[in-house]
């Protein structure tokens, strides 16, 4: 399915807006504690644990991200929403299945490259979700 250049360009905006917010939510706290182990004189293990920590919740927030309702917090401000065939939200399973590709190093790139040229994604296309705008 092609999208139209205005839905291409609010995807990559939300996008950026789910990246933002997840990476502040997430680097700001694990900065934080990090810095103030270092501060106290904590083991340079701990402080790769919290760092290892926040890249595993950060993958699973990407995983899931449009989970509810169809919905990542950008597409939400943005007036986009992830559907199945039948309309619906996406749901958890199909979040995780069409986010996959995202997190897996060299392939997010083909992805990126996909909703660039106003393709449906392969994530989309295995979950067997679109991208519409509301």
């Amino acid at each position: 399915m092609i999208d139209t250049s205005q839905t291409t360009l609010l995807r990559v905006a939300a996008f950026l807006v789910d990246a933002l917010s997840i990476s502040l939510i997430l680097i700001l706290p694990a900065s934080l504690v990090s810095y103030g182990m270092a501060w106290i004189g904590g083991s340079a293990r701990a402080i790769q644990i919290v760092w290892w920590v926040a890249l595993a919740i950060l993958v699973f927030a990407i995983l899931l991200r449009d989970g509810f309702r169809g919905r990542s917090l950008g597409k939400q401000i943005l007036g986009l929403k992830t559907v199945t065939p039948a309309g619906k939200g996406c749901g958890y399973v199909r979040s995780i299945i069409r986010n996959l590709p995202l997190v897996l190093p060299g392939w997010n790139l083909v992805e990126l490259t996909l909703v660039l040229a106003g393709r449906a994604r392969t994530g989309d296309r295995i979950a067997r979700t679109t991208v519409t705008e509301e």
